[in-house]
């Protein structure tokens, strides 16, 4: 069970204007934080598929430049709740412990400050909100914040070729990323094994 703050604000997500957006994510947010994300999840495997695409739909780069906290905690909650369920499902896991080597990804928006990161090593991820060092990263993703939720959602192909999506490190991180990519799509759908 969740709070009924949390199942209303579930409820009417699909429905919900930027306007709404506006007034109501921060303190949900906050209150799935105190709840924890991972009883969230279980009880709406998709939430993050439907709090993504209504940003999306309502200007998220507008709403975060409005309400930086709200792009933090987003950020936050949607990589605690990412390594909550790959931890969970053995195929996550297995390609988790493929990535031999440490990775560190950079996922910064060019027009909010929608700015995260995650880090995968030894068979674990873990990331959050703001960037790693640029010294420290491996490879970075870089656009429009909506270009950016389509990349989580599995809705931009990955490749050089995609002029909305820039990218910065070494090309051969990109067959390396790719794999664990689909993997957070499909956990932020709500699919399971």
């Amino acid at each position: 069970m969740v709070t009924p703050k949390i199942k209303s604000f579930y409820q009417e997500l699909p429905q919900s204007t930027a306007a709404e957006l506006v007034i109501n994510i921060l303190p949900v947010l906050e209150e799935i934080r105190r709840w924890g994300i991972n009883k969230v999840l279980t009880a709406y495997p998709n939430f993050f598929e439907l709090l993504l695409k209504q940003l999306k739909k309502n200007n998220a780069a507008e709403l975060f430049k409005q309400n930086p906290a709200a792009a933090n905690l987003t950020s936050d909650l949607l990589w605690e709740g990412i390594a909550g369920e790959m931890e969970k499902k053995s195929e996550s896991q297995g390609i988790l412990l493929k990535a031999t080597r440490k990775m560190r990804i950079n996922i910064e928006a060019s027009d909010s400050p929608f700015k995260n990161h995650f880090l995968v090593q030894e068979g674990k991820i873990k990331g959050g909100s703001g960037l790693l060092h640029f010294q420290d990263e491996d490879f970075r993703f870089m656009g429009p914040t909506a270009t950016l939720i389509d990349l989580l959602l599995g809705e931009l192909p990955l490749g050089f070729y995609n002029l909305q999506l820039q990218t910065a490190g070494h090309s051969g991180w990109l067959p390396r990323i790719s794999p664990i990519i689909r993997q957070i799509n499909k956990i932020i759908k709500g699919g399971g094994e």
